[in-house]
């Protein structure tokens, strides 16, 4: 498997034939040349996971692509013209690779805030993207995404959220609110249980795990 990292939450994820772009938002730069994709999976409607102006033109140069979205997301894109195939916790589905989704709701920023759907994606039976949500599967996770700085979490539950999930590899996702990622990347590695390795994508390359 191959994965490269577009700021925040936004990965190319590539798997035997399938390559599959996950939650491009407007944090993330450098996804909208990408060319012979064959999926692109949101994981829920705030602006940061899905930027439906350029998703719109990056499926200009990826007619093939499926769009698999969580059902909050599709009304917006179906707005602007684009049909996605709306997924709930348990359905499965092949892109190139099996794919799971699993979870229902965005993690609570606040009581006074409405909280939106959160479909996590089970990628080849190896990578899990949470989006918004410590989402554990029910079956193991080879690589993990996991959420480094947000409005809705602590440092000390995505700790937690690795020592629960135990994946080999953890990849830190969601850092663009942070100052200093860095600092939290560091804690993260130190805590990581026995077993898991942290493997920090900031710099864009891809990555072969």
């Amino acid at each position: 498997m191959r994965i490269q990292k577009f700021a925040h939450s936004c990965l190319l994820v590539e798997e035997g034939g399938a390559r599959l772009l996950l939650d491009p938002g407007s944090f993330s730069t450098g996804f909208d040349g990408l060319t012979g994709l064959t999926g692109v999976l949101v994981t829920h409607i705030h602006g940061d996971h899905l930027d439906v102006e350029r998703l719109y033109t990056l499926l200009e140069s990826n007619p093939d692509a499926r769009v698999v979205s969580d059902e909050a997301s599709a009304e917006p894109l179906a707005e602007r013209g684009v049909t996605a195939q709306v997924v709930h916790e348990g359905d499965s589905f092949d892109l190139g690779v099996p794919i799971r989704a699993y979870g229902r709701r965005h993690a609570v920023i606040h009581p006074d805030l409405p909280v939106v759907p959160n479909v996590g994606y089970l990628v080849a039976d190896r990578f899990f993207h949470p989006g918004d949500a410590f989402t554990v599967p029910d079956e193991p996770v080879e690589v993990l995404g996991v959420p480094a700085g947000a409005p809705w979490m602590k440092l000390s539950e995505a700790v937690d959220y690795i020592r629960t999930v135990r994946p080999q590899t953890a990849v830190p996702i969601h850092e663009c609110v942070l100052a200093f990622p860095r600092m939290a990347y560091g804690m993260l590695d130190q805590l990581a249980p026995e077993g898991t390795s942290l493997t920090v994508l900031d710099d864009g390359g891809p990555v072969q795990i």
